[in-house]
Order: C-alpha cells, then structure tokens, then sequence
C-alpha cells in the first residue's frame, strides 16, 4: 500500500513539474531566436515524463492532457488542433511502448518508428479535420526539413537515454 502512495506521489510530481514547465514556456519562448514549437515540446515534456514514470498510464494521461492543458492555459493550440495532437502523442506513447517492451525493437528503433507512425496518422486526421472545416490553413504548416531533422535528434537523444535508463535499472 505504502508503495502504491509512492509511486503515485512521484508521478503526480512529475506530472506537475511538466505542467508548470509547459505553464512557463510562453513567457521564455521569446527569449529563443527560433519558434519553440518546432522542437516539438510537449513530445519532449511527454516523453521525459514516461522516462520518469516509466508507467504506461500515467503516460497516456500526459498525451491527453498537455495539449488541452496548454489550450485551455495559454488558447494555443486551438480546441481541435490539441485533440489532434493529444491523438498523435498518444499513439506516439503507445507505439514506442509496445515497440520497445512487447516487440523488444532499440529504443531508438522504437523511438523513429512511433514518430513516423503517429506523424502519418495526425497528417491523416488532420485532412480529415481540413476537409470538415474544424481547422483552417494548410495540411503541412512546419516544413518536412526541419520535422526529419527533429525525428532524428529526439530519437537519437531519447533512445540514448531510454537505452541506458533500462541498462541502468537491469543491471541494478
């Protein structure tokens, strides 16, 4: 019992340092001489948390709730761009952790795979979201170029950590 209070406890922290970082970046964003989003921090906030955690749901409910947290702190993203976004973080979430625990792919293998799984398929919904006129603008709004060059340091940067995290937690 003691240890399920824990492990709640250390998860409800985490969750609200992402939080409050995610509350705190509008105000640094300008402090940066490119547009944050391009970094894709609520993949990174998301993914940092389940490197945390290391549990599955707690880790869903992160993919549901950043985005809306976000929209409903700062209006941005708007309502049906953030449930795109929560959609596509949280397949991400669930492909990565049933690619790296249940199929035992790399985690860097992992890590590419579920980005460009759940890429294709918010490209897919938000066509869809286009086409139904809940969203306005243009189907690919961040250059593919830069979105390839961020796959690849985010999978390289957390299959590293996620690779050594587990090593680490084997061994011990």
């Amino acid at each position: 019992m003691i240890a399920v209070l824990r492990s709640n406890y250390r998860h409800l922290l985490i969750d609200l340092a992402i939080f409050l970082s995610l509350f705190a970046l509008p105000s640094i964003a300008h402090l940066f001489p490119f547009p944050l989003y391009l970094i894709e921090p609520m993949r990174i906030a998301l993914f940092t948390g389940y490197l945390l955690s290391r549990n599955t749901g707690n880790a869903i409910f992160l993919a549901l709730a950043i985005p809306m947290f976000s929209f409903f702190t700062t209006g941005h993203p708007i309502f049906f761009k953030s449930i795109l976004i929560s959609f596509e973080l949280v397949l991400n979430i669930w492909l990565f952790i049933w690619l790296f625990q249940s199929v035992r792919l790399s985690p860097l293998l992992s890590m590419i795979l579920a980005i460009l799984t759940s890429k294709l398929a918010y490209y897919a919904m938000k066509y869809a979201f286009l086409q139904l006129t809940l969203i306005h603008g243009s189907l690919v709004s961040t250059g593919l170029q830069s979105q390839l060059v961020v796959l690849i340091v985010l999978s390289a940067l957390f299959g590293f950590l996620f690779h050594h995290y587990f090593k680490v937690s084997k061994d011990a």
